[in-house]
């Protein structure tokens, strides 16, 4: 069964990426909730979109600057013991990869009982600092980039020994999955909001569809499954 991810959580009724949005995710029976996370100052995991969040800079700010309905990866680690969390971390030319990375991985250490994790980035460079530092941790190449095949997309994902691919569903065929299954990798879209490029993405038999509108991906895949 295609698995449905909660896109920031619910954001129709609540603002994105908050603990109220994610709540929402589970009471509309999301398989997983995708987030993004920066790293503040101080050495806090906090989660927003953007870099700036209401005219602060995040990483050049402490978690207490922050307005209150900013969570950290913690609250949410410790909130959301059940069910499967896509973290994407955020990245800018001033980040410091390495100790985002030891950041990360000593939360999800830290949280070892929490539930499933997968850790994702455009940034190949924070991926490959995490592998260092952990075999354990799951990992997810996104990328919007064409020409997956001259990009050898693939061999990346293999030779880092992350385990998902997560492109922009556009991006998605048949010779994509078929690769994809050979080499025993996940492949989760982003961000599916029509039915029509549902429907396409149920076809080619994808492992998870990030989305905005969790109750209609979720009804499209029962029908289509029934």
């Amino acid at each position: 069964m295609i698995q449905v991810c909660a896109h920031r959580g619910v954001s129709s009724d609540h603002r994105e990426n908050t603990l109220e949005a994610f709540h929402a995710a589970v009471q509309q029976e999301a398989d997983s909730i995708e987030l993004d996370v920066w790293l503040t100052k101080d050495n806090q995991l906090a989660i927003h979109h953007d870099k700036t969040c209401e005219g602060i800079d995040i990483e050049n700010s402490t978690l207490k600057s922050l307005p209150n309905f900013v969570p950290t990866l913690n609250d949410v680690l410790n909130d959301f013991k059940t069910i499967p969390l896509n973290i994407e971390l955020k990245i800018s030319p001033v980040t410091d990869l390495q100790r985002l990375a030891k950041r990360v991985v000593s939360e999800v250490n830290e949280n070892i009982t929490s539930s499933p994790l997968l850790v994702s980035s455009f940034n190949l460079k924070i991926l490959k600092n995490l592998r260092e530092y952990s075999q354990r941790i799951k990992l997810g190449y996104l990328t919007a980039q064409e020409g997956w095949e001259r990009s050898k997309l693939f061999e990346t994902v293999t030779e880092n020994n992350f385990q998902a691919v997560h492109p922009h569903y556009s991006l998605v065929s048949e010779d994509f999955m078929n690769i994809s299954k050979e080499n025993d990798i996940e492949v989760n879209v982003w961000t599916v909001n029509e039915q029509s490029a549902v429907a396409r993405q149920v076809h080619l038999g994808v492992n998870s569809i990030i989305t905005d509108e969790v109750q209609m991906v979720k009804a499209f895949i029962k029908g289509s499954t029934s």
